[in-house]
């Protein structure tokens, strides 16, 4: 069975052994999409979203959170690649609000 959560998960857990900053992005899954994003004084706060799977490939789409809609990044791959990707060129689609907020789910205020 195909699992969005669990690929958005693995993502993840590939980019924050990366990047120490990641480990507060959090994933909420439904159907099959998973969306990533922070929590900012309690408010979920959405930054990106995986769609359009393919079980077969182990793949997914990246979108990035665009006014109230999503735009696409045109990525396109398993969770290691577009991992790499956030890291790298796309690290500004998260990385923006996760300083925003201090690095810290918990902190509560925007510093």
């Amino acid at each position: 069975m195909w699992d969005p959560e669990y690929f958005a998960t693995s993502m993840l857990r590939i980019l924050a052994s990366h990047d120490s900053a990641a480990s507060v992005l959090q994933v909420r899954a439904r159907g099959k999409k998973a969306t990533i994003g922070i929590v900012d004084v309690g408010e979920w706060v959405p930054l990106l979203r995986l769609s359009n799977p393919s079980a077969a490939c182990n793949v997914m789409n990246l979108d990035v959170r665009q006014g109230r809609g999503w735009a696409p990044t045109f990525e396109r791959g398993t969770p290691d690649q577009l991992a790499q990707h956030l890291l790298g060129p796309l690290r500004f689609t998260w990385a923006a609000e996760v300083e925003a907020i201090g690095g810290s789910e918990t902190s509560g205020r925007r510093h």
